[in-house]
């Protein structure tokens, strides 16, 4: 059974960069236990084995109380040396730990207050166990070929007794948490209107378009809104191709993440792949890509796929591409980044 413990989306991530004049860390907490309320899906935590000798956890509880700057105390010790990433086994590293904090001084208006902690700085070694988080971290963001990313759950299997952790991977190293987190839009919303990567199409569209909408009824500005909608289209049908090859826990990131460098991402037997989708009025099997999309695909080798739909407002036919289909396609160079260093 796989017990999943999601947790606050801006508690724990990575080589995300800091573009605001202060503050905007991670938390490494998620609350448990506030007013009165319980996290029910985070409650589950207690279900789960803290696979640590008393000796063990003692000191760990002494080294944590002893940092604080609050009466409180450490109700759960939970220490994990099986690990991995979006189903992805990880080898030769030491444990992971996961604590629960109570508030305990009286009068405080938090008092009572119960939280899951998952400091990413946090190291504990004795003869018997090995934490070391940052550690942890940091192999699985080298697993992720060190791009942003976010760990929205903890997964543990009380079978295989492995924590998995299940991440999104957000963009490039560094790129600006604004563009993450302000941008971040619910399921179903639309395209942000600062995203234009469809233009760069409007030469090759154009005239497809105004054959199949009437050439009176397309022009540049509604070419957007009708690319708009073509892209819902194509997502559409990539995410029914998907369900038609054994792809499960299909999500539509883009929809959530407008500057993600994949559109959908799913699971093949527990393990993430990711889906990058790519439209055409014409009958041409073309499409573009960005210099940053191009080194995903490359670094995630295996994992990637590029659904290309064309004619699609006819009779659309999806045609799927590796990064080993595209290193044999013809090539053409649309811009490229000058940049002057000499002082």
């Amino acid at each position: 059974m796989i017990i999943r413990l999601p947790i606050d989306i801006k508690s724990l991530y990575i080589n995300i960069k800091n573009d605001n004049e202060s503050g905007h860390t991670a938390t490494v907490a998620t609350p448990l236990k506030q007013y009165g309320g319980v996290n029910e899906q985070l409650v589950k935590i207690l279900d789960i084995p803290e696979n640590i000798n008393p000796v063990s956890k003692e000191g760990i509880m002494s080294q944590i109380l002893s940092k604080s700057r609050a009466e409180a105390k450490i109700n759960n010790v939970f220490v994990f040396d099986k690990i991995s990433v979006n189903g992805i086994s990880l080898e030769n590293i030491p444990s992971y730990c996961i604590y629960i904090r109570e508030e305990t001084a009286e009068g405080y208006i938090h008092c009572g207050r119960q939280k899951v902690h998952y400091p990413i700085t946090f190291k504990y070694s004795d003869e018997e166990v090995e934490i070391n988080n940052k550690a942890v971290m940091t192999a699985i963001a080298e697993q992720l070929s060190d791009y942003a990313f976010i760990v929205e759950a903890f997964e543990y299997d009380t079978e295989s007794k492995v924590l998995n952790f299940d991440v999104i991977v957000v963009g490039a190293k560094d790129i600006p948490y604004s563009k993450v987190f302000i941008n971040r839009r619910g399921v179903g919303g639309k395209f942000t209107s600062n995203f234009s990567e469809e233009s760069e199409s409007y030469n090759a569209e154009i005239i497809a378009l105004r054959e199949k909408f009437g050439y009176a009824n397309v022009g540049p500005d509604n070419f957007a809104s009708i690319m708009q909608d073509n892209r819902t289209i194509a997502e559409n049908i990539a995410e029914e191709y998907l369900r038609h090859s054994g792809g499960t826990e299909i999500r539509k990131l883009r929809e959530e993440y407008p500057y993600a460098l994949y559109d959908i991402e799913y699971k093949v037997n527990g393990v993430k792949r990711y889906m990058i989708v790519r439209f055409t009025a014409t009958n041409s099997k073309y499409f573009n890509m960005s210099f940053n999309k191009i080194k995903f695909c490359n670094d995630f080798n295996g994992q990637v796929y590029v659904c290309l739909i064309t004619n699609i407002n006819g009779k659309a036919r999806t045609n799927i591409y590796t990064i080993d289909d595209m290193n044999r396609m013809n090539k053409r160079l649309n811009s490229i980044c000058y940049e002057d260093t000499e002082e």
